[in-house]
């Protein structure tokens, strides 16, 4: 028990009896605002008044005897959780991704060569790769095929209208200066929003101003680009050197 039980998180402990007591203990320390009712669980549930709700304890449970209470066990909804496994008890323990764990980005095309984006889930990943698949589907729902998928920290070029038309003209290995300012390294993504950074950037200089709020960006910094529609996924070695290019 501690400060944080307010009416919702009292409503979510397994045992109804213990949530009538603390509900009717928190009614004591509320107040009526401009016809809003305003809790204070910073004061109800402190050491001194967890105290005073055991001393009273019987009361708050319409006179019915009950043992003190320092410790409850409360429930949260599946959502997005899935089971660690199926061996033993592991399918009855579930856990959750940290907030903005994607891990993946997959970037389909139709027949007419036009890309579609899906950000894959972490419990399809871990499933997948448990029956020996590939992490990302080879098609998505609409059946388009895989073109690659990125990860974060994965590098990415952004060709010019010029290289789309004629790409045999880049020479990877051996980029100039202008066209090293278009790699960029992937940094997140969700739903199908990708954001990435340029690549020779290690931090922002001026926070929330050079890359938006978010210090990231969707599209090239030079030619507002949309990164996601256009680039072409570089696989580079340890030493850095470009050993491959999926257009």
């Amino acid at each position: 028990m501690d400060e944080t039980f307010n009416s919702e998180k009292i409503k979510k402990i397994t045992d109804t009896g213990i949530q009538r007591i603390l509900l009717n203990h928190l009614q004591q320390y509320s107040e009526n605002q401009n016809g809003k009712v305003v809790e204070h669980p910073e004061i109800a549930f402190t050491s001194d008044g967890l105290e005073a709700m055991n001393r009273n304890i019987q009361n708050l449970n319409n006179g019915i005897y009950h043992q003190p209470i320092y410790k409850v066990r409360t429930y949260e909804p599946m959502g997005s959780k899935f089971a660690v496994g199926t061996i033993g008890n592991k399918g009855t323990k579930f856990v959750e991704a940290a907030k903005g764990t994607n891990l993946f980005f997959a970037i389909y095309l139709s027949p007419s060569g036009k890309r579609s984006y899906e950000t894959v889930p972490l419990n399809v990943v871990i499933e997948r790769e448990k029956q020996g698949l590939s992490p990302v589907p080879e098609h998505d729902e609409k059946g388009n095929a895989l073109l690659f998928y990125l990860s974060p920290n994965d590098l990415v070029y952004i060709p010019t209208q010029e290289e789309q038309d004629s790409p045999q003209s880049v020479d990877l290995e051996r980029l100039t200066k202008e066209q090293v300012l278009n790699v960029y390294k992937v940094v997140s993504f969700t739903g199908n929003r990708m954001y990435a950074i340029p690549a020779n950037v290690a931090q922002s200089i001026v926070d929330k101003v050079e890359y938006t709020q978010l210090n990231k960006v969707e599209s090239d910094v030079i030619l507002k680009r949309s990164i996601k529609e256009i680039c072409w996924k570089l696989k580079v070695d340890r030493l850095g050197n470009v050993v491959d290019v999926i257009r």
